[in-house]
């Protein structure tokens, strides 16, 4: 056999396993680690110095821009046509998901902590939505900012309309350059996939997944209809204003309330965060009852949870807090 025969087959030899191996896989990506206290206590700390500053919409006229039934004017993103896997879509909303907080002045004129909630993008230059309710039963001097998952905090300078019915607000924050989400058209049909990403109980950016279960309508205390949408992902105190997405990242509903059904009573509880030093309870203890002629007290009845449901606004209903 020639040299350069032999030098043929050896170098042919030597190719084969080159071209059969695969590219190296990336390492996946290391996780998020939230750390509660640090973004919360921060957040507070800095949307006080910007409410000492003046920086933030006061109270004065935050109450006086906030009238029912006007419609803001904002160019929306149109909606994704590609369906995004859950690990996508978390990635893809998570720097479009704020933390919305107030911080108010008590009567020795100290600052103090207020409530906290849940808002998104819905245009980039500061445009967000939550619940009408967070804005609901103000302290005097409250005044409100919002923060990202960097911890940028942004103060609330423009309340743009809302409705109180639909439970809609919408507001800017002094932010250039953030990333909308759409809002889909259509109802999501009953039965399919949501997730949604939000704030309960002091957890924050908490990624949870169901489905549509239902779409339910009442009356409002005051006569005017309600709609909701119900779903099985799960959410708490903290999440109100939270987007409802669907498998293409597009906002399909916002989480208000959840709906706690007993063996005894039951009653609907909106669900933005705690309000340091004046919280109320979400559900009313039982009555106790009233001593029996031999001076004992009977114990109070016993309730057993037994679903709670959850509900959402509907993103048509958002929509039509919009002008178009």
């Amino acid at each position: 056999m020639s040299r350069l025969l032999l030098f043929v087959l050896v170098a042919g030899i030597a190719a084969v396993p080159a071209a059969a191996q695969s590219p190296k896989a990336e390492p996946p990506a290391k996780p998020w680690f939230v750390d509660d206290t640090k973004l919360l206590e921060e957040f507070m700390e800095k949307l006080t110095v910007l409410a000492k500053d003046g920086k933030c919409l006061n109270h004065e006229k935050l109450a006086a821009k906030m009238k029912s039934g006007t419609k803001a004017k904002v160019a929306l993103t149109k909606p994704r046509d590609k369906a995004l896997s859950p690990e996508e879509i978390y990635k893809a909303v998570l720097p479009s998901v704020f933390v919305v907080g107030s911080v108010y002045k008590d009567k020795d004129g100290d600052w103090q902590d207020g409530l906290y909630a849940t808002a998104w993008v819905a245009a980039a230059d500061g445009v967000l939505v939550t619940n009408w309710h967070v804005f609901e039963e103000l302290e005097p001097e409250e005044m409100f900012g919002a923060v990202d998952h960097k911890g940028t905090v942004y103060p609330v300078i423009d309340f743009l309309g809302g409705d109180k019915t639909a439970d809609v607000a919408i507001f800017r924050i002094d932010a250039k350059g953030l990333i909308p989400l759409p809002v889909a058209d259509d109802y999501a049909p009953v039965g399919s996939w949501v997730g949604v990403l939000s704030h309960p109980g002091d957890n924050f950016y908490v990624f949870t997944t169901g489905a549509v279960t239902r779409y339910s309508t009442n009356k409002s205390e005051d006569g005017k209809r309600e709609r909701w949408m119900g779903l099985t992902a799960e959410y708490a105190g903290g999440s109100s204003g939270s987007p409802v997405l669907n498998r293409y990242g597009s906002v399909v509903g916002m989480a208000a309330l959840t709906l706690t059904i007993e063996d005894g009573k039951q009653g609907p509880n909106p669900i933005q965060g705690r309000r340091l030093l004046r919280e109320k309870p979400q559900i009313a203890p039982p009555p106790r009852e009233k001593p029996d002629p031999k001076g004992d007290m009977k114990p109070p009845p016993s309730m057993t949870v037994q679903m709670v449901l959850k509900m959402a606004v509907p993103g048509p209903t958002i929509l039509k807090s919009f002008a178009k």
